[in-house]
């Protein structure tokens, strides 16, 4: 398997290779669309092994449910290029993997089957998450082609396309129709940043207290109820409302409830978010195991914000951790792609602490975190620039 930084460095080269064939190969026309696709192997024992599969990654029997989709694979089946996919992203029975994740996903989306939208969803979820010039505009053309194959919850990351102008022009009213398409599909999340963006206005739209209140508690009813039905991300975001105060009243014990049944429903964000409350009040010996038990699960599945909050508690030699072991937990979460890691690996570079001093990288870092919306990579490399236009200075008067 490929270090990070070769994972990294390939999928920023197939973002420029794309970027060269770009209106071929992702906006080709409905007719090129309908040559590439495939027809699945009709076969009544496999669609039983499939199911087979499927409730093996259920029950979370990782290898089992690998090694079937493996076979199935092999044989042309999509769902089980598909389940593959899934075990890459998440780090299901093997490492994770966004680049062989986004590979079987694409496999996969070439058929014309159940979770196609899904699929084509998805791989504009890993283009976000991709370095490389045109990524973004990869990314909105799948999540376009996932609203072509029906998955509407493509009209949540399209909204947000939208609104800040990622990878197409900025345009609040074509944001503000996939909010309300996204809302009307019954995606609680959609609903929920509707409701945010009406509270507090701007990008072009007034604030509107009752109606966001409004929207806000048709969210909430949704989150509830998915996850009363065992949606971790449900009950994750519930955590933050309640952590926040956001259309409910904060309350910490909420919070902590919620946090707890999305860690345990095996969402890593859930867990992410669980061990940060927990280390507020890190007063008792058991939170505080407890909290790195969370953040090292999280990290060993994937969760860039996790790989980062264990880099920086090295860093700060905190509960005794050793402060040599964050250079590694930054370049990993480098490698997914987490602007908190970008800049904290990027200060390091610049100083030559723990690592060997590198300020081009440091400043390429430094660029990659602004530009995903990052402050304090966008201070960092404020910073930089001004440390730069000052030594010129100095040079100058030379």
């Amino acid at each position: 398997m490929p270090s990070r930084k070769i994972q990294i460095a390939i999928i920023a080269a197939v973002c420029i290779t794309l970027a060269g064939f770009y209106g071929a190969h992702v906006l080709g026309s409905r007719t090129q669309a309908q040559n590439a696709e495939a027809s699945a192997p009709v076969d009544h024992k496999a669609q039983e092994r499939l199911s087979q599969a499927e409730a093996l990654q259920g029950r979370k029997k990782w290898s089992e449910a690998n090694a079937l989709y493996r076979l199935l694979a092999a044989d042309g089946h999509p769902v089980a290029m598909y389940g593959l996919a899934r075990a890459y992203k998440y780090g299901w029975g093997v490492p994770t993997n966004l680049e062989t994740a986004r590979d079987w996903f694409k496999k996969a989306v070439r058929f014309d089957f159940a979770y196609r939208g899904e699929a084509a969803y998805e791989i504009g979820r890993l283009y976000q998450r991709s370095a490389g010039e045109k990524c973004d505009e990869i990314a909105v053309a799948w999540f376009n082609r996932a609203l072509a194959w029906q998955f509407d919850k493509a009209h949540v990351e399209l909204a947000y396309h939208h609104r800040y102008g990622v990878g197409v022009d900025r345009d609040p009213d074509a944001a503000l129709y996939h909010f309300k398409r996204a809302a009307a599909a019954g995606e609680t999340y959609a609903t929920l940043k509707y409701a945010q963006w009406l509270l507090n206005g701007g990008d072009g739209i007034e604030p509107n207290e009752e109606r966001a209140h409004y929207w806000g508690r048709r969210a909430i009813e949704g989150l509830v109820s998915k996850a009363g039905t065992g949606s971790g991300s449900a009950a994750k975001t519930l955590g933050r409302l309640y952590r926040d105060g956001a259309f409910v009243d904060p309350s910490t014990p909420e919070a902590e409830r919620w946090f707890r049944r999305s860690s345990r429903l095996g969402d890593t964000g859930g867990m992410h978010e669980l061990a940060l409350l927990l280390l507020r009040r890190p007063n008792h010996e058991t939170r505080v195991f407890e909290a790195l038990e969370l953040l090292r699960l999280a990290s060993e599945r994937g969760h860039g914000g996790a790989v980062t909050m264990l880099g920086r508690l090295h860093l700060a030699k905190s509960f005794g951790l050793s402060e040599t072991e964050a250079v590694s937990f930054f370049e990993k979460g480098v490698a997914l792609r987490h602007p908190g890691s970008m800049e904290e690996l990027a200060r390091l570079l610049a100083q030559g602490r723990l690592i060997g001093q590198d300020k081009e990288r440091a400043l390429r870092l430094a660029r990659d975190g602004a530009k995903m919306g990052h402050e304090g990579a966008r201070s960092l490399l404020s910073e930089f620039e001004s440390h730069g236009r000052r030594s010129s200075m100095k040079i100058g008067k030379t």
